[in-house]
């Protein structure tokens, strides 16, 4: 091969690895009836389904997030650093809202512990708010969750009740207005005034296991903020069932509210909690001091103390107050440094003030403390522990913890400096007291016990009314700027529009697809042009199909657009034939069924119908099919006895209804078909016709298996090997591409045979565009006999 021919190869394997997109444009409007019958199927479902499936509704909900209560009493003005509001951010808010806890509290609030459906080909219905029957479910003797139970009315105030499903079976019968009770489950039916004439629907209903219906709206609960600068959150739900959706996400927003007031609450309840245990203690010692100090008055006959000794017990009383206080907050601050890393323990810890401290820095990192907590358990309501916003917040905790066991640390120095302080001052104040007589100084001791507790008591009573106005003063930080209601629910689904477009593109693309897939699988041959880009060899011949019972149809129907294309191929072989030489033909086939036996027949017919003087041999001697379609005197005399020496060649000639066309047959089949054709004797034969004919034609056998048509190729000037249109592999393309580079000193070509001008797209608009340009005035034999002009 030379130069050129390598160029032209090259070109042509590039070509084959580009998609032809013209190609396949032909090739889909080829099938276009497919894509049409498609869509219409495609339209039938996206109606049936539009009109089948029920409606399913969108509910919405907004409320308003403030981030600090500007109403009411302003705590700082109330407690010294004491503040019990939150700043928690605004994702905080949205992720409580749709947290398994808190739609666990509202399945719960809502006591839903059925739910009837009605049957329906493409979604059943939700009979919330129009139930066939009122229900009343024993939830401690059911155990049968989120399984249908079908009941029907069977007259005279009973009902059939049937299960079927793995986890149980069973039919049975109950009375309207009577418990029914088995094994799996227990309830009780109440008629709603419905006539068994109205009541003629498959009816079921579900018993409700709290965390799956949780969980269920858990997932469908759609919670965002309106704006990143506002404060606004909107709620929205989407179900069948837009009444039983706009109950639920009301009663969750109500939900939130109460959830958000206990929080803000519940410091006020444990620091109310704290006094009221403190001030049972000092009621106690106070009435026993009172006590004391009125017996001993009494006993001794003293009631009043002197000036100057009433100035040591209001110095004493003063005294002890003091440190009394001061052990308070010593506690206190203990306490808390063995609190902060228990979230619960710390929840339920009083604020400073209680307790009259007025470090603001204290109650600014205690506060922070318990933000960070609240947040983590907040986040944790929807985020795993090894997500990084948890993590994040791990480490505020962490140095929020540091920050405040540093002051924890140092206040405990301070309080335990000035308990000691104290103690010095009340001892030197006693030493004072010692001066004085012993009636005096008892009656002194009994009254400073007395003071102390009194005034221990006043303190706590103004801190405990102090926090119960804190509480009072509470407002929810969400404010509801629109509940959910029918007028604002809106209609989603089915999408009508959007399912018929479904429809239109599934049409569209399930023939694309399928012919697509078709193609890819495909490894045939196409057409013409699929042959071009898969050899570099002359395509010399497209024989159409035929479309006529007689196997040489030139006798019968000369003007038939099958014949014309043969005297196509006669026309293109006509550049390979030497003038005044004859021209030996080997047509040949890579496998059987290609048509390499009919091509011979007719190619040798045409070149006969031309008056020139033809000569067909059967060379296929392992499966000959030439003798079944053309005269022969005797079977069993032809090509393989005459190259053993039976039979003469004028014996083996056999003549043809076309007087210049002369047969070959194969004869009886021989042992060793390839041995004889190289012998001497094959090579004599076709000297021989040379001198006789002008075409000599050879029907070889299929080359892939055996070395018959390598053989005969020796004396061949011209090789055409068939392949056929839908049946030859593209594969074996490559042998015939060995064949020619093996062969260097013969001509191959290629004959594409049995076109069928409906099968292939571009290759068909072409061809039968070419017949209509070019043969438009002609009329062409059809197999009935009758003429026929192509338009």
């Amino acid at each position: 091969m030379n130069n050129q021919e390598e160029q032209l190869r090259l070109h042509q394997q590039l070509e084959e690895e580009t998609i032809d997109i013209k190609e396949y444009i032909f090739k889909f409007l080829n099938y276009w009836y497919w894509f049409v019958i498609a869509v219409v199927i495609g339209l039938a479902i996206a109606y049936i389904y539009n009109k089948n499936t029920p409606s399913s509704y969108q509910v919405n909900s907004m409320i308003l997030v403030e981030e600090k209560d500007s109403e009411g009493i302003d705590l700082e003005d109330l407690f010294n650093g004491y503040s019990m509001g939150s700043n928690v951010k605004l994702q905080n808010h949205i992720g409580i809202l749709t947290s398994f806890t808190l739609n666990y509290q509202t399945v719960q609030s809502l006591n839903w512990n059925a739910n009837w459906y009605e049957e329906n080909l493409l979604g059943d219905y939700d009979l919330y708010g129009s139930e066939p029957y009122g229900i009343e479910v024993d939830l401690e003797n059911t155990n049968l969750y989120g399984i249908p139970v079908y009941v029907t009315e069977s007259g005279n105030g009973s009902y059939l009740v049937e299960v079927d499903s793995d986890e149980a079976s069973f039919e049975q019968e109950g009375m309207f207005g009577v418990e029914f009770q088995n094994e799996f489950i227990s309830f009780t039916l109440h008629k709603k005034g419905i006539s068994n004439a109205e009541n003629d629907g498959n009816y079921y209903f579900v018993v409700n296991q709290p965390e799956t219906l949780a969980l269920s709206y858990k997932k469908r609960i759609a919670a965002s903020a309106v704006d990143d600068d506002a404060d606004l959150i909107t709620i929205s739900l989407e179900g069948q069932n837009s009444k039983k959706d706009i109950e639920y996400l009301n009663e969750l927003v109500n939900q939130f509210i109460e959830y958000g007031m206990y929080q803000k609450n519940l410091t006020s309840e444990n620091t109310i909690q704290f006094i009221d245990q403190q001030l049972s203690e000092i009621v106690d010692t106070l009435q026993n001091a009172g006590n004391q100090l009125t017996n001993f008055r009494t006993t001794n006959n003293v009631y009043n103390i002197d000036e100057s000794a009433s100035m040591v017990l209001q110095r004493l009383v003063e005294l002890d107050s003091e440190k009394s206080i001061t052990q308070m907050q010593l506690d206190y601050y203990q306490n808390l440094r063995d609190y902060m890393d228990n979230a619960d323990k710390l929840k339920n810890v009083a604020f400073p003030s209680v307790v009259g401290i007025s470090d603001s820095g204290l109650s600014n990192l205690l506060e922070s403390l318990r933000e960070l907590y609240t947040r983590r358990e907040t986040l944790l309501l929807t985020l795993s522990e090894r997500n990084p916003t948890i993590q994040q917040v791990d480490k505020e905790l962490e140095l929020a913890r540091k920050s405040l066991s540093e002051n924890l640390n140092n206040l405990v120095s301070n309080a335990e400096d000035e308990l000691a302080l104290l103690e010095e001052q009340i001892e030197s104040v006693d030493q004072e007291l010692g001066n004085y007589p012993q009636t005096e100084q008892e009656l002194i001791n009994f009254q400073r016990i007395y003071d102390l507790n009194n005034e221990l008591y006043t303190f706590m009573l103004e801190k405990r009314a102090e926090a119960q106005i804190t509480k009072a003063s509470n407002i929810s930080d969400v404010r509801v700027l629109d509940e959910a209601s029918i007028i604002t629910r809106t209609e989603v689904g089915p999408k009508t529009m959007i399912n018929l477009l479904i429809g239109i593109m599934g049409g569209l693309a399930i023939p694309f697809i399928i012919i697509l897939l078709i193609d890819f699988l495909d490894e045939t041959i196409h057409d013409p042009e699929h042959l071009q880009k898969l050899t570099a060899l002359p395509i010399v011949g497209k024989i159409g199909h035929n479309p006529f019972s007689q196997t040489i149809p030139i006798i019968e129907h000369p003007r038939s657009i099958f014949v014309e294309s043969l005297r196509d191929l006669r026309t293109n072989l006509a550049f390979y034939k030497k003038k005044d030489k004859p021209i030996v033909i080997g047509v040949n086939s890579v496998i059987p069924g290609e048509g390499k036996s009919f091509i011979a027949e007719n190619l040798s017919a045409i070149y006969a119908a031309n008056h020139k003087k033809v000569a067909l041999i059967g060379g296929d001697m392992r499966n000959p099919t030439l003798h079944r379609h053309l005269p022969v005197k005797d079977n069993k005399i032809g090509l393989s006895s005459y190259l053993i020496g039976r039979n003469t060649l004028d014996e083996i000639i056999n003549e043809t209804q076309l007087s210049s066309l002369d047969f070959l047959p194969c004869g009886l089949i021989p042992p060793n078909p390839a041995e004889l054709l190289e012998s001497n004797e094959f090579s004599k034969l076709i000297e021989e016709l040379k001198k006789r004919y002008e075409i000599i034609i050879i029907d070889n056998s299929p080359a892939t298996l055996v070395t018959d048509s390598a053989i005969v190729s020796r004396y061949t000037d011209l090789d055409l090997f068939v392949v056929r249109q839908g049946y030859s592999n593209k594969h074996l393309m490559e042998y015939i591409n060995d064949f020619s580079q093996k062969n260097k000193d013969y001509k191959v070509g290629i004959i594409c045979n049995d076109i069928n001008m409906k099968r292939y797209g571009k290759y068909a608009y072409r061809y039968r565009g070419y017949y209509r340009k070019t043969y438009e005035y002609v009329y062409f034999d059809t197999e009935d006999g009758k003429r026929k002009k192509l338009i």
